[in-house]
């Protein structure tokens, strides 16, 4: 069953847009993120700095992906706020304050609420454009 997931998921990527793979890019970080909140809760350190991690490798994924070049003033805003979260995270993780967690989350929330106007508003738009008009690139 999980493998047959695993291989769903793969052909939704493979086959989505660039401004759905960024959307679940978010949601997979901001799922993390709650995972690590619940670990926390529970007082399972170890499981609560995985599932952190892991919503941080996805940020820095995010950021690395970003062409400053193309996307100008926002992507330069991206990689601040990008940059911010992950040192948030990293503070959050070391301190065990899950209220900093939550403000990432929310951080996440507001760009990934912009990212889906782009998205829908891009609808019919070839997608190969998108990313790049959003100083974003994708890269496989």
């Amino acid at each position: 069953m999980n493998q047959n997931y695993s291989t769903y998921r793969q052909t939704d990527v493979n086959t989505s847009s660039p401004t759905k793979i960024i959307l679940m890019l978010y949601d997979g970080a901001t799922n993390f993120l709650k995972k690590s909140i619940e670990y926390a809760e529970q007082g399972d350190i170890k499981n609560k700095n995985i599932y952190a991690n892991k919503a941080r490798d996805i940020i820095v994924e995010l950021n690395n992906s970003l062409d400053i070049k193309a996307g100008g003033e926002i992507a330069m805003n991206l990689r601040r706020l990008y940059l911010f979260m992950n040192r948030h995270l990293m503070q959050a993780s070391w301190n065990n304050n899950i209220k900093g967690i939550k403000e990432v989350i929310k951080l996440l929330s507001n760009l990934r609420e912009a990212w889906q106007e782009i998205h829908d508003k891009n609808t019919g738009i070839d997608d190969d454009d998108q990313p790049r008009q959003a100083g974003m690139e994708i890269r496989a």
